[in-house]
């Protein structure tokens, strides 16, 4: 399954900005072949495979994939909320995971790979470059990180990026989006200049309450303090992230603290399938 997304996020990366499904098609140079597999809807029939479908009875195509390379850039959100995991694993700890696989398939075919860590301001920035072995390596570091900031701040790091990065960027989220809600100008700019793909990572008890009457008590991770929730009104709380990310035709990806490895990877690897067969990006 590891090795499926890698080949999905080559694949992914390949036709992100040149249009519908350009990244599968024949060319005498800077490809590979990735795979043969049995034609569905949507497939150049330019591809198919005669001799696989001679052998098979059943139309195949052959899937190459276009050597193109873009810069990919991880914004990981490094707040104390992300240290919350009522389940098995915490937030972060899926994170970590879920991390250091993208980076290990974004950067074994040359793509620059580039990180800032964010809490209510920016921990820490590295530039993008080439090289699974520095990309790891920065991977290691990051992982190790003790950020200064305590809280959650997106705007300041969609900002951050809007202003340094003018030319399209694959951008990844890492983020449970549990943050004040002032970024929806910067979240628009950035998704129209950039392929955004947000992955949240939420704790089933933040979103769900039993349903009854009466007050609990909860603790802020970010801040420390004890506060006294309605539960009725909890259960009334909208998830405003949610609906700028429907509003702004941004594809994301949710997972959580009570999923284990089998299930978030394989959500990863159909949520990237989803996007190769939807082809390039979205009008927005």
């Amino acid at each position: 399954m590891r090795k499926r997304i890698k080949l999905s996020l080559q694949r992914l990366i390949g036709n992100l900005f040149d249009g519908i499904f350009s990244s599968y098609f024949n060319a005498l140079h800077g490809i590979e072949l990735d795979e043969i597999r049995q034609y569905q809807p949507g497939d150049d029939f330019r591809s198919v495979d005669w001799k696989a479908t001679a052998r098979t009875g059943k139309l195949h195509v052959r899937i190459k994939l276009v050597d193109k390379r873009v810069t990919v850039l991880f914004l990981i959100d490094k707040s104390k909320s992300e240290k919350f995991g009522s389940f098995i694993n915490t937030k972060e700890v899926i994170q970590s995971n879920i991390l250091s696989l993208l980076v290990y398939a974004a950067s074994e075919t040359g793509n620059e790979i580039g990180f800032i860590t964010f809490t209510d301001k920016i921990e820490n920035y590295i530039q993008p470059k080439a090289g699974e072995k520095e990309a790891l390596k920065n991977v290691k570091n990051i992982l190790q990180e003790k950020p200064s900031g305590n809280f959650t701040d997106l705007n300041n790091v969609f900002k951050f990026v809007n202003e340094r990065f003018h030319t399209p960027l694959l951008v990844f989220i890492l983020s449970d989006f549990l943050a004040p809600y002032n970024y929806e100008h910067s979240l628009k700019t950035l998704s129209y200049r950039h392929e955004v793909i947000p992955i949240i990572i939420s704790d089933r008890t933040e979103i769900h309450f039993p349903k009854t009457r009466g007050f609990l008590s909860a603790q802020d991770m970010e801040t420390g303090m004890i506060k006294s929730l309605d539960i009725l009104t909890a259960l009334e709380k909208p998830q405003p992230h949610l609906a700028l990310l429907r509003k702004l035709h941004i594809d994301h990806l949710l997972l959580s603290t009570g999923e284990d490895e089998e299930i978030w990877i394989r959500k990863i690897s159909e949520f990237f399938d989803r996007r190769i067969r939807r082809g390039g990006r979205r009008k927005r």
